[in-house]
């Protein structure tokens, strides 16, 4: 026997599943509504009054730092806040809601 009797006709293969166009025109719009919706989101927050633009990006973490800066009462108010703010950056980054599910952390412990 020969090795294209063993291995079958190459003419025979199936061809490569092809994907109907309907289906990439979706994938093309679902992707470009993804950028769209990244690219809206930072056009809206440059858009936004001030006091709009700081209620949603600031004053969330900056009141939680208060609080706790308020109930620990340290002898260097800045360096505390600024500490805190930084260790609990990530919890309030990319939530323009203005609500956060994970409760902060004391910057001392």
């Amino acid at each position: 026997m020969s090795e294209t009797s063993l291995q079958g006709n190459p003419k025979e293969e199936k061809p490569p599943s092809r994907v109907p166009e309907s289906v990439k025109r979706i994938i093309a719009m679902e992707k470009e509504n993804e950028t769209n919706a990244s690219r809206k989101s930072r056009i809206d927050l440059n858009a936004l009054p001030t006091r709009q633009y700081l209620d949603q990006t600031v004053v969330p973490i900056l009141l939680q730092g208060l609080s706790a800066l308020a109930k620990e009462r340290p002898p260097d108010p800045i360096n505390y806040l600024a500490a805190y703010l930084l260790k609990n950056k990530t919890t309030f980054e990319n939530n323009n809601s203005g609500t956060n599910n994970n409760p902060p952390q004391n910057p001392q412990s």
